[in-house]
């Protein structure tokens, strides 16, 4: 997230990721000022410790200072803009004669004072208006052309709304009106910006300009968090085990140059291949020195104290200052919640996508996990009471889910048209003949009178079990279930 443009209100992008409180860096090149760089500021310089301070900054993850947070660290806003088209049917020309639809309230008709509240008198939202998931963000009326007068009326006197569907709360940023080509048509497109607050959660990702990405874990209190002997608290805690494998050198020597500027109150220049590697000529000596000069230790370390007991921690822990930025990856676009839901109606599974309400796989390594967990009953959770759970009804002789029906009543109409409810396998009954007792016959749906066929149960199974098996009997494949006796 950074400052894609300074002419925002001139700007129409579906979405937009905009920082909010950001700042120059101390550590930069010399071109930065030339390219006007500041003009389009992407991070904020964040006092960073590396230590493994508590549980919540294994890997990745960073513990991001809760005053901090509540300074302004890493705010941003998304700037959403949605098109309203009235004309739902794609008329290719739009004349008075085609517009069904339009913008306002419906004239001489009546609107509750709770449903205009967010919309301004031209049946438009207000700018700066707060609105929610269902909330009216712009209304209009039908109509049809009157020839009589020579222009469009309303009859019926009713107002319709267009709602707001995201989720999430949103501002009205701007409101703009598009009109049709021609020119001679009344306006039926309105375009809505929304502005979207995004303040750091937990779940977001953050990165220094080396590349060392990670996700916010928690927002620690600062109360709590270690504080050095000149009482400088970090913005953020990083894992050391993020450099070993990585060998992002390049952020130690920005937190060592980071440090020195702050201090010195100048900025640093960060041009590549400007030091070398031989005594005299090093990053760690240049930036070390000015270090010393401001009393701080030559290679950027100090005491920490614990602020959660205020004993000494028994290492010095590497402190500096490093340009962070926030990433577009956050936590409120991509959580994914389902228990139940939206299904396919061949399979009876879950449907897949986020937007859809639609489920996450349980694959096989997943059911490999939950096995080696002892987890059974979870996984029966997941692979089918959550997934395609049905009920059906299956014949315990021939083990077979197709050859079940169910019966009709033969003496009673209504029961004939709605069935009795008892269902039987006509694969194992046999036609009843004309001495057969009433009370052992049961009649299918084509007048065709059976006995027997009665040993039959209901089961639970997943619902795409009963499609592989009709898919199977239509390649001449027969599938036989060993269900067992009651």
């Amino acid at each position: 997230m950074g400052t894609p443009a300074t002419a925002l209100s001139h700007r129409t992008d579906n979405k937009m990721y905009r920082i909010q409180s950001p700042q120059t860096p101390v550590v930069r090149p010399p071109k930065h000022n030339e390219y006007g760089l500041d003009n389009f500021p992407q991070g904020t310089n964040a006092v960073v410790a590396v230590i493994s301070y508590t549980g919540y900054d294994m890997d990745d993850a960073m513990i991001l200072n809760k005053n901090s947070h509540e300074r302004g660290f890493g705010y941003g806003t998304i700037y959403k803009t949605k098109k309203y088209d009235l004309q739902e049917e794609a008329v290719k020309v739009r004349s008075m004669r085609t517009v069904k639809k339009l913008y306002g309230f419906a004239p001489g008709g009546y609107v509750k004072a709770a449903q205009r509240v967010k919309l301004d008198e031209d049946g438009l939202p207000m700018i700066g208006a707060l609105v929610q998931y269902g909330d009216n963000v712009a209304a209009y009326h039908e109509v049809e052309w009157d020839p009589a007068s020579n222009e469009l009326r309303n009859k019926d006197g009713i107002t319709h709304f267009q709602k707001y569907k995201d989720n999430e709360d949103a501002h009205i940023e701007e409101v703009r009106l598009i009109g049709a080509e021609e020119g001679n048509t009344p306006n039926t497109i309105i375009s809505i910006k929304y502005r979207i607050p995004r303040s750091p959660v937990i779940g977001d990702k953050f990165s220094s300009r080396h590349g060392q990405k990670g996700v916010c874990s928690q927002k620690w209190p600062t109360k709590d968090m270690p504080f050095s002997e000149s009482g400088i608290v970090p913005d953020v805690i990083i894992n050391p085990h993020a450099f070993p494998s990585r060998m992002t050198i390049g952020m130690f020597v920005e937190s060592l140059a980071g440090k020195a500027g702050a201090l010195h109150g100048f900025a640093q220049d960060s041009t590549p291949w400007k030091f070398e590697d031989k005594k005299g000529n090093t990053a760690v000596e240049f930036f070390g020195n000015q270090l010393q000069a401001a009393g701080y230790n030559y290679y950027g370390n100090e005491p920490m104290y614990s602020g959660i007991t205020g004993t000494e921690l028994a290492a010095d822990i590497y402190i500096g200052v490093v340009y962070y930025q926030r990433l577009r990856h956050m936590v409120n676009d991509k959580f994914q919640v389902r228990t139940t839901g939206p299904i396919n109606s061949m399979t009876g599974q879950p449907v897949k996508g986020r937007s859809k309400g639609g489920g996450i796989r349980v694959g096989e390594m997943e059911r490999d996990s939950l096995i080696a967990h002892g987890t059974s009953f979870l996984l029966r959770d997941r692979l089918m009471n959550c997934s395609d759970y049905t009920k059906a009804w299956i014949c315990r002789t021939c083990g077979s889910f197709l050859s079940t029906q169910p019966t009709v009543g033969a003496y009673d109409s209504k029961s004939r048209q709605a069935g009795t409810g008892i269902v039987r396998c006509r694969k194992c009954s046999t036609r009843a003949q004309s001495w057969t007792p009433k009370s052992e016959m049961w009649e299918d749906g084509q007048g065709q009178k059976w006995v027997a066929g009665d040993n039959v149960t209901v089961v639970a199974v997943p619902g795409v079990l009963k499609y592989l098996d009709v898919e199977l009997a239509a390649m001449g494949i027969s599938m036989t279930y060993d269900v067992g006796e009651a």
